[in-house]
């Protein structure tokens, strides 16, 4: 499937506005967000013809156009602008911090602005904190009251 230089500018402006925004876009944003000198009514004939194509959708009659999923293939495969990732500059970051908990605190902020999201990173838990336990084990009880489950107190704890 073939799309015009204008057709693909808008279709990714659609996607783009979709994503940030969650809501159907319309003609007129599309105007003033694709950078492209086109009215909203030439702008509306080129959502029909992607609708047509099955890119685009109209949850109603009044409402602007959201993206399908063949709409996404088409962003993701073609159009989607990756910028690279100055792989020095991120190492530079995770290692300036000087203790564990500023390293991961480095991590999170880095992750947050590669991704333009919130970033969490979390560490795995101290030894320490550990139950061993020694086993579950079934015990059926004769008579009405069915099965019950008991748990094994746990033989140790780590780090005690």
């Amino acid at each position: 499937m073939q799309l015009d230089n204008r057709a693909q500018t808008l279709l990714k402006a659609l996607v783009e506005r979709y994503i940030s925004d969650g809501q159907p876009v319309g003609s007129r944003a599309l105007a003033r967000i694709s950078g492209l000198d086109l009215s909203p009514a030439t702008i509306r004939n080129i959502m029909s013809d992607l609708e047509e194509l099955g890119l685009v959708a109209s949850p109603h009659t009044s409402a602007g156009r959201i993206p399908t999923p063949r709409g996404y293939r088409l962003f993701v495969d073609s159009l989607l602008t990756v910028q690279t990732i100055d792989e020095s500059a991120v190492e530079s970051k995770l290692h300036s911090g000087v203790s564990a908990q500023k390293t991961i605190a480095s991590a999170a902020q880095v992750l947050s602005q590669l991704s333009q999201f919130a970033g969490v990173v979390l560490a795995p838990r101290r030894e320490g904190t550990f139950q061993v336990l020694a086993a579950v084990r079934e015990t059926h009880i004769a008579g009405d009251r069915g099965a019950e489950w008991r748990r094994a107190k746990p033989l140790a704890t780590d780090g005690e």
